[in-house]
């Protein structure tokens, strides 16, 4: 799917038009194949801040829809959305705009592909294999009265940020903290202050 044909999957006329939570989600859970270059050119043309917003938006509601239970997955995908916030947050040039745009398909392929759960029907029967993004959905309809099932996702852990990348999430963290009027301590701090006192 190229861009001119990712616009008209989304409904908008142009990327200036991306400022839905339905745009999101149904761009990071869509089952297309979607170039790459389609997404850069997407967030090329959107707004820096409604993209962070959005994917603010969108990773709260899937944490919301994660089953009981799932501390590891739950902490990986937090970690997740503060790289990818992050990284929408600190773009100064093309090369970084290029850096959201290989995390967030890179992510997006292993939520929707990749990361195998295993769910065990609670009254028996073989398990079945879901990608997360499935058995997310699985969980919502789960709470609404649909079968019951117990979740693995041993051997959806396997996603890895290295550290280079890991520095946005924190920088997203901190200014998070900042405007939650959170003073972030750190032990270097107490070093600076006792500089001052001598």
């Amino acid at each position: 799917m190229d861009f001119y044909e990712l616009l008209e999957y989304l409904d908008l006329e142009s990327a200036a038009e991306f400022e839905y939570f339905e745009a999101m989600a149904d761009l990071i859970e869509s089952e297309e194949d979607i170039e790459q270059e389609a997404v850069f050119a997407l967030f090329e043309g959107a707004d820096e801040t409604m993209i962070s917003e959005l994917l603010e938006d969108w990773f709260e509601d899937v944490l919301e829809g994660l089953p009981e239970d799932s501390g590891e997955i739950f902490s990986l995908m937090h970690q997740i959305k503060m790289t990818l916030i992050g990284l929408s947050q600190n773009r100064e040039d093309e090369s970084d705009l290029r850096r959201l745009v290989d995390e967030f398909c890179r992510f997006r392929r292993w939520y929707t592909e990749e990361a195998d759960v295993e769910l065990t029907p609670e009254d028996g029967g073989a398990p079945i294999h879901q990608c997360l993004r499935d058995a997310i959905t699985t969980s919502r309809m789960q709470r609404l009265g649909g079968a019951s099932y117990r979740y693995s996702f041993e051997d959806a852990l396997g996603y890895e940020l290295d550290s280079h990348t890991m520095s946005f999430a924190e920088l997203a963290a901190a200014e998070d903290d900042y405007n939650n009027g959170t003073i972030i301590y750190r032990p270097e701090d107490e070093d600076n202050d006792n500089q001052w006192l001598q």
